[in-house]
């Protein structure tokens, strides 16, 4: 009697995907909905069930219905009132369900019930924020004042999200001239245009739209990695960019730190030990004066630099002169 021979090769590793929702963590591809629509290419949402339990309120039916909007799901209020009923998370068993029937296949979110069953869905029925917050947690609301920096035609939403992706960028990124001023605010209104697009699925658009944004961000300086500071999100600059705000605007002496002793000072003094036992000089138990004096006097010349304009900066001479004082004849 032959026995089947157990595969001894390397199993595959589980593919697994980022959670962009509060965990942040790579997770196996059975921890997300799965969705067939086309805003998400690999078939699945970009936050884990975990998360979306935590983050969408099952009690709160307009949470619910904003979520399956964002995930291009249909509202069905029968198998909504059947999912509460089932022993399982309701939102979950009610995905499961929407995907696993035949004639729910290829329904997206217009061909929603009305909320008690009564026509379509009343999308302004929906609870939506009156304000929003900016990077720095100040408060966005609207206004008379934000109508008339956007003009008309606008939603109250979209006149907040507006005001706070401009927001945003000004305090992200070096934002001075006018001309960089209109581009951030060409770019605020395309941002609406694009969830417009996305909202009527009208994915070719959308990607197009989405390239012209990308090249905008690119021409004018405002990637993420264009921004002023330096952060886990962007990473440093380029050197080369370092270098010419070095350039510019002269060097910028790092801030005096007062700290106790550490291995480094016990090093120095470790050394300097080395040093005394050859020529016979007394054993040190401390940085030697001198050397704490050379190092403090660092901080006390005034290197603060000064900020020069472009024309300036052109003018100024970068040549290395003659050591020796001689000049050419």
């Amino acid at each position: 009697m032959s026995v089947p021979r157990r595969k001894t090769g390397k199993q595959e590793p589980i593919p697994k995907k980022k959670c962009q929702g509060e965990c942040k963590k790579e997770r196996a591809y059975s921890f997300f909905f799965k969705v067939d629509s086309p805003m998400f290419p690999d078939g699945m949402i970009n936050i884990c069930r975990d998360c979306v339990i935590i983050e969408v309120d099952k009690n709160d039916i307009e949470q619910v219905i904003s979520f399956l909007r964002q995930i291009d799901k249909p509202f069905m209020q029968n198998y909504w009132d059947e999912a509460l009923k089932s022993n399982r998370h309701p939102l979950g068993e009610y995905i499961r369900k929407v995907n696993s029937l035949s004639q729910m296949k290829g329904k997206n979110f217009d061909n929603s019930d009305g909320i008690n069953g009564v026509g379509k869905i009343d999308l302004s029925s929906t609870k939506l924020p009156e304000q929003l917050e900016n990077v720095k947690g100040e408060i966005i609301v609207y206004s008379d004042n934000l109508v008339s920096k956007w003009g008309v035609g606008y939603k109250k939403i979209e006149y907040l999200k507006m005001e706070k992706f401009y927001q945003d960028m000004r305090l992200t990124h070096e934002i001075h001239t006018p001309v960089h001023v209109n581009k951030l605010m060409e770019l605020a209104y395309l941002t609406i245009e694009l969830e417009r697009l996305r909202q009527e699925r009208d994915i070719p658009n959308y990607t197009k739209l989405a390239k012209t944004i990308d090249d905008m961000e690119k021409s004018a300086g405002f990637r993420p990695v264009d921004r002023k500071g330096i952060d886990d999100a962007t990473g440093i600059r380029s050197f080369a960019q370092i270098w010419e705000e070095v350039e510019k605007k002269g060097f910028r002496k790092p801030p005096k730190l007062d700290f106790d002793e550490d291995i480094v000072d016990a090093m120095i003094v470790s050394l300097g030990n080395y040093y005394h036992r050859l020529v016979g000089k007394q054993i040190l138990s401390e940085i030697p004066d001198d050397i704490r004096e050379e190092l403090d006097s660092f901080y006390e010349d005034d290197l603060t630099p000064v900020d020069i304009n472009d024309e300036e900066y052109e003018n100024l001479d970068f040549s290395i002169g003659d050591e020796d004082g001689d000049s050419d004849e």
